[in-house]
C-alpha cells in the first residue's frame, strides 16, 4: 500500500510526535484522577473492634460518571490538541514550503525572487534569510558572469575584426605586392598576440590560488630595476620621468617570480599610459614591520571617485578609448589584485582626478633566519 504524500511530511511527523506526547499526558491524568476518586469514595469508618476498619460502600454511579466524563474529556482534548498542533506545525513550517516553491521557480535567468520572511528571529527565519542572501549572491555571480562573457567576447572580437578586415582589403587588390603581404603578416601577428594575451590573462584569473603556485624567494628590488629598464625607452618617448632608487636592503618575499614581474610591469605600464607629457612616475619600496610596501605613483589623469571601487574589476577601464588605443584589455589590474592576494598580500589605490594616482602593494617579507 502506497503511503499518502502528506504522511511523508515533517508536518505530519511533528503532529504524530506531539499527539503521542499528548496521549501519554492525558492517560497519566486519567489514571491519577481515577486513583484520587477511588481514594475519596473509600472513606474508612470506625467499627466495634479497634483493630478492624470498615469502608463505606463506594458510590459506583459517581465513579462511573467521573470515568465517563474523563474519557470524553480525553477524547476532546486529543481531537482539539491534534487539530491545533497540525495547524500550528503548518504555520511554523510554511516558510519552508515557500523556500521549496521559490527554489523551484528560480533559475539562471530568474533569480529576482525573495522570501522576505518577517516572523520571529528563530531557526526558520534564519533559514529564510540565508536563502535570500544566497539568491542575492547567485544573482550577483550570474550578472557578473554574463557581463564577463560579453566583455571577453567584445575584447576578442576587436583583434579578429582587425585581422579579417585587412585580409579582405588585401584580397580586393588585384596586384598585391610583397610589402602588402608583409604588412598583413605584421597585423595578423599583432592581432594574434593580443588574443593570446587576453586568453592567458583570462586563464590566470580563472585559476585557483594553489594551481599555479611555484613559490620561491624573490627579490622585489631586482624585479623593479628590470621593469624600469624594460620601460625606459617608452617612458622617454612619452616624455615621462621615472624615479626609482633601489633600497639599501633587499626586499625578499616568497612568491612566483614570473607573476610578480607581471604585477610590477602592469602597475608601471599603467602609470605611463595614463600619465601626461613631462609627467613623473615615482617608484618606492619601503619596509613596514614584517611587510614590504611597494608604491607606484604617477602625475597623470587620475581616477574619478565613482570609478575607484571598480578599478580592479575585470575589463574595467577609466579611459576606454585610450586603453584600446594602447592595446589594453582591461585585465591588468585584475591580475595584479589576484596575484597579490594569492600571495597573502593586499593592494589599494588612492587617486585625485586630474592630479594622479598611487597604487600600494603590501607583501609579507620572507622570514630571515
Amino acid at each position: 500500500m502506497k503511503t499518502p504524500p502528506f504522511m511523508r511530511t515533517i508536518r505530519f511527523r511533528l503532529t504524530l510526535w506531539y499527539v503521542s506526547f499528548l496521549m501519554i499526558v492525558v492517560i497519566a491524568l486519567l489514571i491519577g484522577l481515577n486513583i484520587r476518586v477511588g481514594s475519596i469514595t473509600a472513606i474508612p469508618m470506625p467499627s466495634n473492634s479497634a483493630s478492624q476498619v470498615q469502608s463505606v460502600p463506594q458510590d459506583n454511579s459517581f465513579k462511573n460518571e467521573v470515568g465517563k466524563f474523563s474519557i470524553m474529556g480525553a477524547m476532546i482534548a486529543l481531537v482539539v490538541g491534534s487539530v491545533g498542533i497540525y495547524l500550528l506545525s503548518g504555520s511554523i513550517l510554511k516558510p519552508i514550503d515557500r523556500v521549496t516553491s521559490l527554489a523551484k521557480r528560480s533559475s539562471y535567468s530568474n533569480l529576482k525572487g525573495r522570501l522576505h520572511y518577517s516572523g520571529p528571529n528563530d531557526e526558520v527565519k534564519r533559514l529564510a534569510d540565508t536563502f535570500d542572501d544566497m539568491l542575492g549572491r547567485l544573482k550577483e555571480a550570474a550578472d557578473f558572469q554574463k557581463q564577463f562573457i560579453q566583455d571577453a567576447s567584445h575584447e576578442l572580437r576587436t583583434p579578429i575584426a582587425t585581422a579579417l578586415t585587412n585580409i579582405e582589403v588585401l584580397e580586393m587588390k588585384s596586384e598585391a605586392s610583397i610589402e602588402d603581404y608583409q604588412e598583413l603578416t605584421r597585423i595578423l601577428k599583432l592581432s594574434l598576440g593580443r588574443m593570446n594575451n587576453i586568453s592567458n590573462s583570462l586563464q590566470l584569473l580563472s585559476e585557483d590560488s594553489d594551481s599555479t603556485a611555484r613559490l620561491e624567494k624573490v627579490n622585489i628590488s631586482e624585479i623593479m630595476t628590470d621593469v624600469v629598464k624594460e620601460v625606459e625607452l617608452e617612458a622617454r618617448r612619452q616624455g615621462v620621468l621615472i624615479n626609482w632608487t633601489p633600497p639599501d636592503t633587499d626586499a625578499i618575499v616568497l612568491g612566483d617570480d614570473f607573476r610578480l614581474r607581471q604585477v610590477i610591469f602592469n602597475l608601471v605600464d599603467n602609470a605611463l599610459k595614463y600619465n601626461r607629457s613631462e609627467g613623473v612616475v615615482n617608484i618606492t619600496v619601503q619596509f613596514e614591520s614584517q611587510s614590504v610596501l611597494i608604491q607606484v605613483a604617477d602625475t597623470g589623469i587620475g581616477i574619478a571617485p565613482a570609478d575607484l571601487p571598480h578599478i580592479f574589476d575585470r575589463f574595467f577601464r577609466v579611459d576606454k578609448s585610450r586603453s584600446r588605443q594602447h592595446g589594453g584589455s582591461g585585465l591588468g589590474l585584475a591580475i595584479v589584485k589576484k596575484v597579490i592576494e594569492d600571495l597573502g598580500g593586499t593592494v589599494s589605490v588612492e587617486s585625485i582626478l586630474g592630479q594622479g594616482s598611487t597604487f600600494s602593494v603590501w607583501l609579507p617579507l620572507y622570514p630571515q633566519i
